[in-house]
């Protein structure tokens, strides 16, 4: 039977030899380990894991956002954002930040014209603090504030 013709064997072979001339005889039996320890990352306990994630979840607790979210109906009606977070700044010296949460991209860019009046407006509360920011985040479902 005559041998089928075979374009690569010429390629594969010496690809082959060069890799024996490279490696020499390796017993591929043998584990290997593909990083010395000391080029390992260090291991992180499920504790500081934990603890990152609790802090992203734990809203800061605000007199301001507390007034916010209690009067936000009656503040803007027409407003499909919501209340979503309050991230402490800091202090007196560092500005605190409210996050308002849209249900689309849509409505996220139909917002933003609006948000110097909603900053102005939310500035006339009892509650206010001297300095904040708005910003508007994307998310997946409505939260209830």
């Amino acid at each position: 039977m005559p041998e089928i013709y075979d374009p690569y064997r010429q390629r594969r072979e010496k690809a082959a030899s060069i890799r024996e001339r490279r490696m020499g005889a390796v017993d591929f039996s043998l584990p290997v380990d593909g990083d010395v320890p000391s080029a390992r990352s260090p291991s992180v306990s499920a504790g500081s894991l934990l603890d990152g994630i609790l802090a992203d979840l734990v809203r800061d607790r605000s007199p301001f956002f507390d007034e916010v979210s209690e009067k936000w109906a009656m503040l803007f009606p027409d407003l499909s954002a919501k209340p979503g977070k309050w991230v402490d700044g800091g202090g007196s010296t560092k500005a605190g930040k409210l996050f308002l949460h849209v249900r689309s991209a849509a409505a996220l860019f139909a917002l933003r014209p609006r948000l110097p009046a909603i900053k102005k407006k939310l500035a006339t509360l009892a509650s206010a603090p001297s300095r904040f920011s708005l910003h508007v985040e994307i998310v997946g479902s409505s939260k209830s504030s």
